[in-house]
């Protein structure tokens, strides 16, 4: 095949989708396919309105230019989904949809919740008319396709996987915590209550009063000083340790030091890049059952779900996983396995079929 891929700019320094889509088209090169490159979206995290406007204006220019020198048998656009990637994707995709063959949309994790009621109504036109102009929109777990379906049942959807490469392979020492008889919890993930991380704070009271742990959280947001708040507000700053944005060699550091990592998320998620992380390093996953860890994971051989916004939950699964090493070790050994699907190869495999198939499907 022959793609034209709109990706976000690799040097975006947070994020996910930078990182894992250089992995997939180095991939899909290897086993055949042409894939053509071309940038879509922010380059930095502090964009003026000017500087936006500029350059998705170039970005718009040159991707009709490339779409007018070659025929690609598909323009496959790596987006958000939410009300500025809708605004900025609609022109790409009405010029798009008169030089391309076929347009799919490539959505890393996304909210259809938010188009429902009548506060989502313009939100929600401006949505159907891009997967008009689409001939499909990829997700990333059978929830979304299935939340999508019913919101726009002419539309398609299918599931694709987010390929996986360790970002560190060599050795490394593990993060020591301030008590080093204590084992660690791990949070990893953006700093903001949809994520869980209030929930987690409020349990490690609990877990602490059956059996002593201490939690390292790794990431930052929009609510870091709420949640170092609240965990002093509730007498545990002690216990906690926030250790800022990690990455390489010290994001591996603190998980080869954890017990578990703790994800209560009810964000958006596709498949949360650091679950896969986590597996790699032989982590149990305690998180919530939406979405691709649904999609994935199986209940006591890779995760432990839990409820989400339930600290006492959280807190009596946590307590009986620490507690008992013999589970841990046999979950450890399960997501190692479980992991190894997520290399580049069948990922890419499996993404070059479901682009192949609606292309063919015309």
């Amino acid at each position: 095949m022959k793609l034209l891929m709109l990706v976000p700019a690799s040097r975006l320094p947070v994020g996910p989708v930078p990182k894992l889509t250089p992995i997939l088209v180095a991939e899909l090169r290897r086993q055949g396919h042409t894939v053509t490159v071309s940038p879509w979206g922010r380059r930095r995290d502090d964009e003026t309105r000017t500087e936006k406007l500029r350059q998705r204006a170039r970005d718009l220019a040159r991707a009709v230019r490339m779409l007018r020198r070659r025929q690609y048998d598909a323009l496959i656009v790596s987006t958000a989904h939410d009300p500025p990637a809708v605004t900025r994707d609609l022109p790409l995709l009405l010029a798009a949809r008169l030089l391309a063959r076929t347009v799919i949309l490539h959505w890393h994790g996304t909210e259809p919740h938010k188009l429902a009621g009548h506060g989502g109504r313009r939100y929600r036109a401006a949505t159907r008319l891009l997967l008009r102009l689409a001939d499909a929109a990829l997700v990333l777990s059978t929830e979304e396709r299935a939340a999508w379906s019913r919101l726009f049942p002419e539309a398609c959807f299918a599931v694709v996987r987010n390929p996986f490469v360790p970002e560190h392979s060599g050795p490394v020492t593990p993060w020591q915590p301030p008590a080093p008889s204590e084992p660690v919890l791990l949070f990893a993930g953006r700093l903001i209550a949809e994520k869980g991380i209030f929930d987690l704070l409020r349990a490690l009271p609990l877990v602490r009063a059956r059996i002593p742990c201490h939690l390292l959280v790794a990431g930052v947001g929009a609510q870091q000083e709420e949640a170092q708040a609240l965990a002093a507000e509730l007498g545990i700053g002690r216990h906690v340790t926030f250790a800022g944005y990690l990455r390489g060699a010290d994001l591996a550091a603190a998980y080869a030091a954890a017990a578990a990592l703790v994800l209560p998320t009810y964000w958006g998620e596709g498949f949360p890049q650091v679950i896969l992380e986590a597996m790699h390093a032989g982590l149990p996953i305690v998180t919530t059952r939406i979405r691709g860890a649904a999609d994935h994971l199986v209940e006591g051989d890779h995760a432990v779900f839990v409820p989400a916004r339930d600290p006492q939950a959280l807190a009596a699964r946590l307590a009986v996983l620490l507690a008992d090493a013999p589970l841990r070790a046999r979950m450890a050994a399960a997501v190692r396995a479980k992991v190894a699907g997520f290399a580049p190869e069948p990922v890419a495999r499996e993404y070059a079929q479901v682009v192949r198939a609606i292309i063919e499907r015309g």
